[in-house]
């Protein structure tokens, strides 16, 4: 009987990896933000196909996560961020098993952490300041460069004719003005 017993807890042990590696990867993007920040800083990570990763931002002072996202290896990928200065560190892998596991362990597993925190952050008055993160290179190496979201407010000119509508003041005899302004956003050098 004790026989019987260790076959089956064995067997049920391989059914249990088994089912492990054939959980669905979630979509690409945001997993978590743990920080209640508002995420409105471009953060760019370019891969090559045949792995999946997972970057996780640590805060740079206290070590806590702040933001969780999966990436599809080979597709394009960007997400907006908290603001902060963040340690990235990424978990790779082909076979996902899920939140808690990632990918698992073993060889084709990797781990590692880019070498120097990354700051997102607003400068002067109307630039979204992030970064594009390049790990199509040799091993763990990655090319670090600037992205930027450039913000203005730009008036929006309404033409109409006959009376003046409601919320816009009277500029001439067919051109109103708005009484608001729209921000208007792009990605800028």
């Amino acid at each position: 009987m004790p026989l019987i017993a260790a076959v089956l807890l064995c067997l049920g042990g391989v059914v249990a990896d088994a089912r492990a590696a054939d959980v669905p990867p979630p979509p690409a993007g945001l997993l978590r933000n743990s920080t209640g920040l508002p995420a409105v800083f471009p953060l760019q990570v370019k891969t090559l196909p045949g792995r999946d990763h997972v970057v996780t931002l640590l805060d740079a002072k206290t070590g806590e996560e702040a933001l969780t996202a999966y990436i599809r290896g080979g597709a394009f990928f960007r997400v907006l961020v908290p603001p902060g200065v963040y340690r990235l560190q990424f978990v790779s892998g082909k076979h996902w098993q899920g939140e808690e596991a990632l990918f698992g362990q073993g060889a084709d597993v990797e781990v590692f952490e880019l070498r120097h925190p990354l700051e997102f952050e607003t400068r002067g008055l109307g630039i979204k300041a992030g970064h594009i993160v390049d790990l199509r290179g040799r091993g763990t190496e990655a090319r670090i460069t600037d992205q930027r979201i450039c913000q203005a407010f730009r008036p929006d000119f309404a033409r109409a004719k006959g009376p003046v509508q409601e919320g816009y003041r009277a500029v001439g005899p067919d051109v109103h003005a708005p009484q608001r302004r729209h921000l208007r956003a792009r990605y800028c050098d």
